[in-house]
């Protein structure tokens, strides 16, 4: 649904925390995670999905 929200609405880029951010990897979590204020401060729109049916 966020891609095709995404696309519609005519954006190239999508970040998601959970795919973009190696969530096993404790490291890279700590590293990557200090980032998300400045990359949620610059983005255009932000959408949070509340629900899902399954996570495919």
């Amino acid at each position: 649904d966020t891609v095709v929200t995404t696309r519609a609405l005519g954006f190239r880029y999508l970040w998601i925390d959970s795919l973009c951010i190696v969530q096993d990897d404790e490291d890279n979590w700590q590293k990557e995670s200090q980032m998300m204020a400045t990359i949620y401060e610059h983005a255009v729109i932000t959408l949070a999905e509340s629900a899902a049916m399954d996570s495919t």
